[in-house]
């Protein structure tokens, strides 16, 4: 069996084909697998420290704000087109798979062309541009959330399965994993924005850490690169219980640590505090694509998985919520059962089996 994966530019749309291609050296230890992504992207390296071999293309996404910068993104685009037959011409896939970004967008169409089967894996709630477009003409859709549907044209090839996350996730004791951390008695908090932070959720913790710190609240800040400097000696004087770092390996024990998350609703972080059940208040990066963080937050929401804050009304609203939420541990406990429900442990093994299927 002789698999592609075409995906890349987050984590987000490399981990969750890792995470099917995994299973289906499970099922076949022959799989011939290869991945292709975008140059420059984090792909190049997220892909071969996984042991999978990875072949790289240049492609860009199309402007909404410059017009003309779509000239030269239409070249780019031919070239990638013709880079993408040589590839398929060249290994011979039984089946592609597009997992989002924009360099799926060829390779699927490509392989389209040339009349091999197709599975495209869409974990946000609104789907990108690649699904929206190629949705109807593939053979099948794998969707994450049931809000996704009315979004498609075509619905006889969608088929629901949760976002398949790392299995190198597994949760540990819980005061463990304070300990490791250097914490001591209270509820904690766990803050992140990704591997570059997220600066309107720093500036907002930055305004109320010293009253989180009074009410004696542990804690573990994720700041990202650009700002940890500043970060860190502004809370120096605080360091008993609020534990800053620039980034963090070991999520597992920082997610293990923790009562309550607040974080982006990037579908990464969501389906892995989904896996692991932890309560979250989801604050949306305001410029995402089409707005697609925004819309996850509301499909959890409307489900009573998640608390929803807009980054505007952080300053408003975000201490008093974190207060209310972490000292009522009905909340806590309805929130990690709710959000518990969109995650699915066997969700990469159905993948998996949808792919063989096509073969």
């Amino acid at each position: 069996m002789k698999v592609i994966f075409a995906g890349g530019g987050t984590g987000g749309h490399i981990f969750p084909a890792i995470a099917v291609a995994d299973e289906l050296k499970k099922f076949d230890e022959s799989s011939d697998i290869l991945f292709i992504g975008a140059k420059g992207r984090i792909e190049e390296k997220i892909v071969p420290a996984n042991n999978y071999k990875l072949r790289t293309i240049s492609v860009a996404g199309f402007s909404r704000k410059n017009l003309l910068k779509n000239i030269s993104i239409l070249f780019k685009s031919y070239r990638a087109l013709q880079s993408c037959y040589k590839i398929l011409k060249e290994f011979k896939p039984d089946v592609v798979v597009g997992t989002g970004g924009f360099v799926s967008g060829p390779v699927v169409y490509s392989a389209l062309k040339k009349k091999i089967p197709t599975l495209i894996q869409e974990g946000n709630s609104y789907p990108g541009m690649v699904t929206k477009y190629l949705s109807s003409k593939v053979n099948k859709v794998v969707i994450s959330f049931d809000d996704t549907l009315k979004y498609l044209k075509r619905k006889d090839n969608v088929v629901k399965i949760s976002y398949p996350v790392r299995f190198s996730l597994i949760k540990s004791d819980k005061t463990e994993a304070k300990k490791f951390y250097g914490l001591g008695e209270g509820k904690t908090i766990f803050i992140f924005g990704g591997s570059q932070g997220a600066k309107g959720i720093n500036e907002a913790i930055k305004k109320i850490f010293r009253d989180l710190y009074n009410d004696k609240i542990n804690i573990i800040w994720q700041t990202g690169s650009r700002e940890f400097e500043s970060i860190k000696n502004l809370t120096n004087n605080f360091s008993d219980r609020v534990k800053v770092f620039e980034f963090i390996e070991k999520m597992q024990i920082a997610y293990s640590a923790a009562d309550l998350v607040i974080c982006r609703a990037g579908i990464s972080s969501i389906m892995e505090l989904a896996y692991l059940s932890i309560p979250v208040i989801l604050v949306p990066y305001p410029q995402a694509a089409e707005d697609h963080q925004v819309k996850n937050a509301l499909s959890l929401e409307k489900k009573d998985a998640c608390i929803l804050i807009r980054e505007e009304e952080q300053n408003e609203k975000l201490f008093n919520t974190i207060i209310k939420v972490i000292n009522d541990n009905k909340i806590l406990e309805k929130l990690s059962e709710n959000i518990f429900k969109f995650s699915d442990r066997d969700s990469a093994g159905k993948i998996a089996r949808e792919i063989i299927q096509l073969t």
